[in-house]
């Protein structure tokens, strides 16, 4: 970078405040010209004066003065003469257009001498003499030279003070005009040199600017060529995202930001049974027809925020489908908001799959449930039949009989309740469920049943939607699995049995079981889930499968880890909110052979 010549920027500053003071030097000597002739214009008239009450004077007796006084009355310009006393009171006085005053009209001047007194209103000349017997007083007209004389004084400080003003003004004007031609001298300078620098300055930047219009001349060429090439690769891009939309087997959907429909391929009007004119459409009406679908593109276009994957139902045509909806906005490199594209795949076939696969996983774990059911009541009939008969062949031994008849039958109506709860679980709405009460009425009723066991409740739990019948014989089921699972003689230990609550990272509300056994071992820890599944020696086997279905129910789950110190820690996940009543179907349970 080579620095830029100055010798305009010096030659126009001197130009400018040689002229400046030129200027200046006029208006002071027009000033002083007026000035002169100004003062010899008040001296001429005041010189006038003088003369015309000298003549006055010089009047040897009274008529003579008279005399005198009347002539000079009638000179022009005169508007009065008065003759006064010593004590300045008026004696006589001649003149037409004014009235002289009735006491001296200035101050006293010396005798012999002549004083003059110059009156802007009226605008006059007032000269008086003193003489040993009194003061002769003039009025004369100026006419335009009183004025003249207050212009000149007016001037005086007026042209100074102006001048010092221009000089300001000009030095800021100065700064101001020549300021764009330093920004440009600039620019100049720190464009590439072109060779041999001339030294005039308004060569050096016409120079300069020449290379760069030549260098921005063969930059614009350059764009031009860069922008044909992105043009082409834009046309590429553009029939490659036009041929895999029309070959893609997923709909596309492109509504503009005006909520105008863009783009809508072909699979895309298949699956939504719309015709090919939806395109340049407004999405409200061409999606009339879908309205779980419109609603999506609506809260994206609003919201401007990511739908994932959402699964709607809606009817196209005469036929109800189910759709999985992902809805994205679109936004240009610059961050403007383009839009909103949504991906889109029928699901109606698969569902109907599943559902006949869950329908037939269902049956065959009622086929299975239904053989452990079998096999339960085929004992408690055996022990029931041989019960009766040994009443019978021992009448005295009858009532002892009985009662263990009553107790089996009790089993298998306790059976019958399980098998009913698992197989057919009774529907809920939900309501505001206080996990706290829950907790507590399951822990009175352990207690009651095992008087020796001592359960150490929860802090404070939360309020969930739900059944508070099913969670409380969920508790109460998992409650009674610890007592039993734990050795009588550990049973009455303090935190044996442990009720604790909390919460999960994912929003869930957590509900732990933990009790002082052997544990549970990691091969069986889905298995003991599954139904008439025990590792005790006694019961159904029904009492955790029971607690694994109401979780289900309740769109939660329950698992088992091993208790820090011994045993075991069953712990319930339920969500918030319960699922709606759609979403309840019970999955299948591990795909394991049952104990029976």
């Amino acid at each position: 970078m080579s620095s830029a010549p100055r010798s305009f920027r010096r030659e126009s500053r001197f130009f400018l405040w040689t002229a400046l003071l030129l200027v200046l030097f006029l208006n002071l000597l027009t000033l002083i010209l007026l000035r002169a002739a100004v003062d010899w214009g008040t001296g001429a008239t005041e010189r006038k004066a003088s003369e015309l009450l000298r003549r006055v004077s010089l009047g040897a007796r009274p008529e003579g003065v008279v005399d005198a006084m009347e002539r000079a009355a009638v000179e022009p310009d005169v508007l009065f003469i008065g003759d006064y006393d010593r004590r300045g009171q008026r004696r006589r006085q001649f003149g037409m257009d004014f009235q002289a005053p009735a006491v001296l009209p200035t101050t006293r001047p010396g005798l012999g001498t002549t004083r003059h007194e110059w009156r802007r209103k009226p605008s006059l000349l007032v000269s008086t003499f003193a003489h040993p017997e009194g003061f002769y007083s003039v009025a004369l007209d100026p006419g335009a030279g009183a004025t003249l004389r207050s212009l000149s004084r007016s001037f005086t400080w007026l042209v100074p003070l102006a001048g010092a003003a221009l000089v300001i003004l000009a030095g800021f004007y100065l700064r101001s005009l020549l300021a764009p031609y330093d920004r440009l001298l600039a620019a100049a300078g720190a464009a590439p040199a072109t060779g041999s620098e001339p030294q005039d300055e308004r060569d050096f930047v016409i120079r300069r600017f020449e290379a760069t219009v030549s260098a921005l001349s063969e930059k614009e060429h350059e764009l031009q060529r860069l922008a044909r090439a992105e043009k082409d690769r834009a046309d590429d891009l553009e029939t490659a995202a036009r041929t895999l939309s029309r070959n893609l087997p997923t709909g596309l959907l492109s509504v503009g930001p005006d909520g105008t429909v863009v783009e809508l391929n072909e699979a895309g009007r298949e699956i939504l049974r719309l015709p090919p004119e939806v395109r340049g459409q407004k999405y409200s009406a061409a999606l009339a027809s879908v309205e779980s679908f419109r609603e999506i593109v609506r809260e994206t276009l609003e919201d401007r925020s990511v739908v994932g994957r959402r699964e709607v139902e809606c009817r196209a045509g005469q036929e109800l489908r189910v759709l999985g909806v992902t809805a994205t906005p679109a936004q240009g490199a610059d961050g403007r908001f383009l839009g909103v594209m949504a991906l889109f795949t029928d699901l109606t076939e698969i569902r109907r799959l599943e559902a006949r696969v869950a329908l037939a996983r269902h049956l065959a774990d009622l086929g299975e449930v239904s053989a452990g059911a079998a096999h339960e009541f085929r004992n408690s009939a055996a022990a029931i039949d041989g019960f009766a008969d040994l009443a019978l062949r021992s009448p005295e031994r009858a009532e002892e009989h009985l009662r263990r008849i009553r107790r089996e039958a009790q089993q298998m109506a306790r059976i019958t309740s399980d098998f009913l709860l698992f197989a057919r679980p009774e529907g809920f709405l939900p309501e505001p469920v206080e996990l706290g009460s829950v907790a507590q009425a399951a822990i009175a009723e352990t207690e009651v049943l095992f008087p020796q066991v001592t359960v150490t409740p929860p802090g404070e739990m939360p309020q969930i939607d739900g059944s508070p019948a099913l969670l409380r014989r969920a508790l109460s089921n998992l409650l009674r699995n610890a007592v039993e699972a734990t050795p009588p003689e550990r049973r009455g230990e303090p935190d044996a049995i442990q009720v604790t609550s909390g919460a999960s990272p994912e929003g869930e509300v957590t509900l732990a079981v933990g009790d002082r056994g052997t544990g549970v071992p990691p091969e069986l820890r889905e298995k003991i889930f599954l139904p008439f599944y025990s590792t005790k020696g006694e019961g159904a086997g029904l009492g955790l499968a029971i607690v694994a279905r109401i979780a289900e129910l309740h769109g939660g789950t329950v698992d088992v880890e091993p208790r820090s110190g011994g045993g075991a820690v069953f712990t319930l996940r339920l969500p918030v909110a319960a699922p709606p009543p759609g979403m309840r179907t019970p999955q299948r349970m591990p795909d394991r052979r049952s104990a029976f």
